[in-house]
């Protein structure tokens, strides 16, 4: 084989995986709901309330909620969406995203490295365990978000 023909399928190769990865969308907001299980006006009210969190105390926190996966992994592509969106400070990383993929049934808290000691996997893993998924089993997904996101806010 020619090293210009492998250097060819190498590219092709490389390209056919990159647009089979789910695109991390574009941040719009504190709220973005792409799978559309927030009704607006509540979407509207949780993004004021990030948003009055983060004028008290710095730190931002993002929701996203997709339809689906799309066979990705969840812990890849919520690493891939936090380094897309960077949320937090500069130099802090006090940022935490929140994402929850519909059809799938999969979500994740994603905690900058900047509020790790205050929000360590295990306690998100409780808030997710405790607070979310009840309320996703009961179809409240509206107040399963902000339950959980309420939680998030009452630890730093």
């Amino acid at each position: 084989m020619s090293l210009a023909y492998a250097a060819a399928l190498f590219l092709l190769l490389l390209s056919s995986s990159s647009l089979s990865a789910l695109q991390v969308p574009p941040l719009k907001g504190r709220v973005n709901d792409l799978a559309r299980i927030m009704p607006s006006d509540r979407a509207r009210t949780l993004e004021e309330r990030l948003a009055r969190f983060e004028k008290e105390t710095s730190h931002q926190i993002a929701v996203l909620t997709i339809p689906s996966l799309e066979g990705e992994s969840l812990e890849g592509f919520s690493i891939r969406v936090a380094e897309s969106w960077k949320i937090g400070k500069k130099g802090f990383d006090n940022g935490v995203i929140l994402i929850i993929a519909q059809n799938d049934r999969k979500l994740r808290i994603e905690v900058g490295y900047g509020l790790e000691g205050v929000l360590p996997d295990a306690l998100a893993s409780r808030i997710i365990r405790e607070i979310i998924v009840p309320s996703f089993r009961a179809n409240a997904f509206a107040g399963g978000i902000e339950a959980g996101v309420e939680a998030i806010l009452k630890v730093p």
